[in-house]
C-alpha cells in the first residue's frame, strides 16, 4: 500500500514538474511575442506620425493635377474649336 501511495505521489509530482517546465516555455514564448509586438508598435508609431503630412500632401498634389487637366482639357477643346474654324474657312474659301 504504500508503495501505491510513494508511486502516486511521484506521478503527480513528475506531472507537476512537467506542468511547471510547460509554463515556464509558455512564458519565454510570450515574452518574445510581446517583444516583437512592442517593436512593431514603435515602428508603426514612427511611421504614422508622419502620415497626416504625406496626406495632406498628396491631396494638395490631386488638387493641383486636376486643376491643371481641367485647363488642358479647356485648351483642347479652344485647339478643336479653332481647327474646326479652319477647316470651315479653308472649306468656304473652295467654294469661292
Amino acid at each position: 500500500m504504500i508503495f501505491l501511495i510513494i508511486a502516486v505521489n511521484l506521478s503527480i509530482t513528475l506531472l507537476n514538474i512537467y506542468i511547471a517546465l510547460r509554463i515556464l516555455q509558455l512564458r519565454g514564448l510570450i515574452s518574445r511575442i510581446t517583444a516583437i509586438l512592442i517593436n512593431y508598435e514603435k515602428y508603426f508609431s514612427v511611421l504614422l506620425k508622419s502620415a497626416p503630412e504625406v496626406i495632406n500632401q498628396g491631396q494638395t498634389n490631386i488638387y493641383h493635377v486636376r486643376q491643371r487637366y481641367q485647363l488642358l482639357q479647356r485648351r483642347t477643346i479652344q485647339v478643336r474649336q479653332l481647327i474646326w474654324l479652319i477647316n470651315q474657312s479653308w472649306q468656304i474659301w473652295r467654294k469661292i
